[in-house]
């Protein structure tokens, strides 16, 4: 007789980014900036500044979760090694670049009898019941459920919701992520901010710290451009570079990817960012447990 199997190999959590631009992706299609005319790439081959729009898929202990699922979703599940069914998907707000790609999951519900569950903020549900009402038929519950206050397991991590200011756009919600150390496991605290400006000062105590007050052990935050200080505060709606540089809770934190990119931000120029900190590009893999180094951004 043979023992019993050794366990396998333990996954780290991580975040995979499969969507980075803002909301109209780069490059746009009508534009012929240097950012843009990089993106588009060369002899088949895109440049390192294309992006699409937002999606982050967050594993842990053998699930998986789709955080936000923008027009492009279809594509970067598409690109994986294999396929995917996420075991949960999370809808921050109900703007396009972050909402569009559900269409896809509810019509593998509706129509491949999957299963699939998925959350938004309260006030969200009926808006998204408002842009899918063929997925929310009359007299039956509908597929997307209000994220409950205390979260949502997915696999050891705990996925919730907070309010976020949004500028001109109103509101959003950003993730918190939590990891509880135990059982030989590292504990880590994580955030997904990608569309956010201003955020109060007790917000970000509340939401943006780690346990004791401590930086979180990952950030990644939306910055639309490098510089926007010429543009009015009220026409704006995510911070740029040069704000979340200041913002005292991102500087705590251990590593910070910055996403939500338009064609005003080359990712070429990096030099400027801080060690710790990196540009997002689409299908970069983050490990979330506290790094022992500052991973290759």
């Amino acid at each position: 007789m043979t023992g019993p199997h050794p366990p396998g190999p333990v996954r780290p959590d991580t975040l995979t980014l499969l969507g980075t631009g803002d909301s109209k992706g780069v490059p746009r299609f009508w534009c012929a900036c240097p950012v843009c005319a990089e993106a588009r790439g060369a002899h088949g081959q895109p440049g390192v500044n294309r992006r699409t729009r937002t999606a982050t898929l967050l594993r842990s202990g053998g699930q998986s979760a789709l955080l936000d699922a923008g027009p492009d979703t279809h594509a970067g599940l598409a690109r994986l090694s294999g396929p995917l069914v996420p075991d949960a998907v999370f809808i921050s707000h109900a703007h396009n670049d972050h909402l569009l790609g559900l269409g896809d999951l509810l019509d593998y519900v509706r129509y491949a009898d999957g299963r699939l569950r998925v959350y938004a903020p309260p006030e969200v549900v009926p808006q998204i019941a408002a842009r899918f009402p063929y997925a929310f038929p009359a007299g039956e519950a509908g597929p997307v459920r209000p994220i409950p206050p205390r979260g949502v397991p997915v696999g050891g991590v705990t996925v919730r919701a907070f309010r976020v200011p949004h500028g001109a756009n109103g509101h959003s919600h950003a993730y918190r992520l939590d990891r509880p150390a135990g059982a030989g496991e590292q504990g880590w605290s994580a955030a997904v901010v990608t569309d956010a400006i201003g955020i109060p000062l007790e917000l970000a105590r509340t939401w943006l710290r780690g346990p004791g007050g401590a930086g979180l052990d990952t950030l990644l935050l939306g910055t639309s451009f490098e510089d926007e200080s010429g543009v009015p505060l009220t026409g704006r709606s995510v911070y740029d570079v040069r704000e979340a540089l200041a913002l005292p809770w991102a500087r705590a934190a251990r590593q910070v990817i910055l996403t939500h990119l338009s064609h005003g931000v080359d990712v070429r120029r990096a030099a400027h960012l801080p060690p710790g900190w990196g540009y997002a590009r689409d299908d970069l893999t983050v490990p979330l447990a506290r790094p022992p180094a500052t991973p290759n951004l």
